[in-house]
């Protein structure tokens, strides 16, 4: 059994608590490098081409991003980071923003973290999983573009990913996904009907 989405629509974007919808419904958000493929999951998997921004150019997510999905979880994209383009400045507003929705945010149910499978994890991951950490919030890692790599790399880099976080509490599961074949999304789906069950 797993989530069957018909119904997701975008409903506003924001940079602070000031901002953000009713806290009412248990709330998911997705957070990855810029260019991970974090906006081709969440497109993916509510079976939408564009309900998500997505880009060539990394770093076009700017905003905090909230959807309704099935008018009872919420889905939330926040900005990309790690763009080796981002001025200081910039960067800094990414840290107060997410700090900003981490800390405010009583409804978040889970991360979702696009991570592409041909780099593997990156210090700015470690670092977004262990903030996670520090507020309680599960995270769930999607190894994202496996249609990019044979069937043996694939599991290989799971399998390196899984090593790595061996001992992570926080972490409930590490996922192959690729918004191009659809490999993951019903494990998506399922995480997620899973902890709203639970909730």
């Amino acid at each position: 059994m797993h989530l069957n989405i018909k119904k997701s629509d975008f409903v506003k974007s924001g940079t602070e608590p000031s901002h953000y919808p009713e806290d009412i419904y248990p709330e998911f958000f997705f957070a990855g490098k810029s260019n991970a493929g974090k906006s081709s999951m969440l497109n993916k998997i509510c079976n939408r081409k564009k309900l998500a921004i997505t880009s060539k150019k990394p770093g076009r997510t700017q905003l905090i991003n909230f959807f309704l999905i099935n008018n009872n979880i919420s889905f939330v994209d926040i900005p990309g980071y790690g763009y080796a383009n981002t001025p200081k400045s910039v960067s800094k507003l990414w840290e107060k923003m997410v700090l900003n929705y981490l800390s405010n945010r009583k409804n978040i149910a889970g991360m979702f973290i696009a991570i592409d499978i041909r780099r593997g994890v990156e210090d700015l991951d470690r670092s977004m999983i262990d903030l996670c950490s520090s507020f309680d919030i599960k995270s769930n890692i999607i190894i994202t573009k496996s249609d990019k790599v044979s069937k043996n790399e694939k599991m290989k880099s799971k399998k390196i990913v899984e090593d790595e976080f061996l001992t992570y509490k926080n972490i409930k599961n590490i996922n192959t996904f690729s918004s191009k074949n659809g490999d993951g999304v019903i494990d998506v789906l399922k995480i997620i009907e899973e902890v709203c069950k639970n909730n």
